[in-house]
């Protein structure tokens, strides 16, 4: 498991760098083109997101932390700096430039589109919660504890989105729309992150074994393909968890065991591992520079295309918008100020090279 000088996991970064880019993908898809199944968008959406959140749990991990309240405190103090500051800078930002502009994302619980770095903040809390709760318990029955617990939230916050429309919860409705309760639905992958990082040694010797990762593709193509009731919503959560699961294994090997690939000694691992480092940078500007006004072409696409095509077409697309968003992030990076509160960059002082006495 290669590092660079930075303690990086170099295929992590990539890996990263490459959900960054389908999370582009999605949205020109989505908002842009106005249809969200297109050009195998709809496969992407099934492991993109678990993916990322996979990834946050796998890096947040850390074997010899100890839970304490100097811990804590300082784990909170650094991720709301990082998560949600900038995420209420940009939320305004939007909310003021596309607030009625047609063709952009105007769900408040979804903030926007910027529910990601708010939802992302819960987990980090919900997580420290947790297993500061239990810390003092065996380690085998915390975990159990743990992943229960992280199970159950999924469980509800798919269910509550599901129903949220038919069911009268009174106050709760506006509190949970606030927090984007729905979201929390991803906590799951968020531990499996957290799991495999722990046990990472066990989880390669699992996932090398030759039969495994046939057994996650076939898992993967029938919870997409399968004949399910998706009007059931017992089977709606299973096959969603299944493809996120599945999904997260057969891309974290395939990055793990072409490793080499990914080095920043390859072009492609050099672009996906500076994406990868830049992913806050680019999410909080990407919906700046989104096209929209593209429905007829969205639909032209789709009855006279076929979808490798449309993949081509937006993946071009999605590389020229993440070019942008990185040109716009390193120029508001000069400033250590704005680096600092919208893209949560360390702030360093500055070394003053004192004059030497004549």
């Amino acid at each position: 498991m290669k590092s660079n000088t930075n303690n990086r996991v170099e295929y992590i970064d990539a890996l990263r760098g490459m959900t960054m880019i389908l999370v582009v993908y999605s949205h020109i898809a989505n908002l842009g083109l106005v249809n969200v199944n297109m050009a195998y968008n709809n496969v992407f959406m099934t492991f993109r997101m678990p993916t990322f959140f996979f990834i946050s749990g796998w890096v947040f991990y850390k074997a010899d932390r100890i839970w304490n309240k100097d811990t804590i405190w300082s784990i909170i103090k650094k991720k709301f700096m990082v998560q949600i500051i900038p995420f209420l800078i940009f939320l305004l930002l939007y909310m003021y430039l596309f607030f009625n502009v047609p063709g952009h994302c105007n769900s408040f619980e979804d903030k926007y589109g910027y529910w990601f770095t708010l939802s992302l903040f819960e987990y980090f809390i919900i997580y420290i919660a947790v297993e500061a709760l239990f810390n003092k318990q065996h380690t085998n029955r915390k975990e159990i504890i743990v992943m229960s617990i992280m199970f159950a939230l999924s469980i509800i916050a798919f269910y509550y989105g599901q129903v949220k429309f038919v069911v009268n919860i009174g106050i709760w409705r506006p509190i949970l729309t606030f927090l984007s309760f729905t979201k929390i639905k991803y906590i799951i992958f968020f531990w499996f992150g957290t799991f495999v990082k722990k046990n990472f040694d066990k989880f390669i010797r699992i996932t090398d074994n030759q039969y495994m990762i046939a057994v996650c593709l076939c898992l993967f193509l029938f919870t997409i393909i399968g004949p399910f009731d998706y009007n059931n919503i017992e089977f709606q959560f299973i096959t969603y968890l299944f493809a996120g699961l599945t999904g997260i294994i057969i891309v974290f090997t395939f990055f793990r065991r072409n490793e080499s690939l990914f080095s920043k000694n390859t072009r492609i691992g050099f672009v996906l591992q500076y994406v990868g480092q830049r992913t806050l940078d680019i999410y909080l500007l990407h919906y700046l520079f989104l096209p929209n006004h593209m429905t007829q072409i969205g639909t032209w696409l789709s009855q006279y295309s076929n979808k490798s095509i449309d993949m081509l077409i937006i993946l071009v697309i999605s590389l020229w918008i993440t070019a942008i968003t990185l040109i716009i992030s390193n120029i508001i990076r000069l400033s250590p100020f704005l680096g600092h509160y919208l893209f949560g960059v360390k702030r360093t002082p500055l070394k003053v090279k004192s004059e030497s006495k004549l």
